[in-house]
């Protein structure tokens, strides 16, 4: 028999609650926003993860290249220890609307497209880990 190829994750979502558009994210006027940034080669699942450790309500997006990961947010990003450093002196505001390349550093930028509907987890699961068929009944 042929193994069908997966196709559960599809290359524009490759993980859950983002969205890539490319580029350096921008608001729609095309003002760049505040962040939190790790200096260290990090996938963007990695770069995910470490921003779900920081406060996400207000975060609107993260950015990759091959050396950094930054988590942009909406306002005042958090300073957090581990961080190469943060920006706040940025413009954006609101949902990423676009792209901003003028920097030239070849951000890659996914959109957050589940703000605020999540409580942030260390590590997003698809299923619960426990059935509730195999919790004992509390008496």
């Amino acid at each position: 028999s042929t193994e069908s190829p997966t196709t559960s994750a599809p290359t524009v979502h490759p993980f859950t609650g983002y969205e890539q558009i490319g580029g350096e994210c921008a608001d729609k006027d095309g003002g760049l926003f505040s962040y939190a940034q790790y200096n260290e080669n990090a996938s963007p699942e990695d770069c995910s993860v470490k921003c779900s450790g920081l406060a996400t309500s207000a975060q609107v997006g993260l950015g990759v290249t091959p050396s950094a990961c930054r988590c942009y947010f909406d306002g005042s990003a958090p300073d957090d220890e581990g961080q190469t450093f943060t920006s706040v002196d940025e413009s954006g505001t609101g949902p990423v609307a676009g792209v901003n390349n003028e920097s030239g550093e070849n951000w890659q930028c996914y959109r957050r497209i589940a703000a605020g509907t999540v409580e942030p987890t260390t590590k997003p699961t698809e299923v619960p880990t426990v059935s509730p068929t195999t919790q004992a009944p509390v008496t």
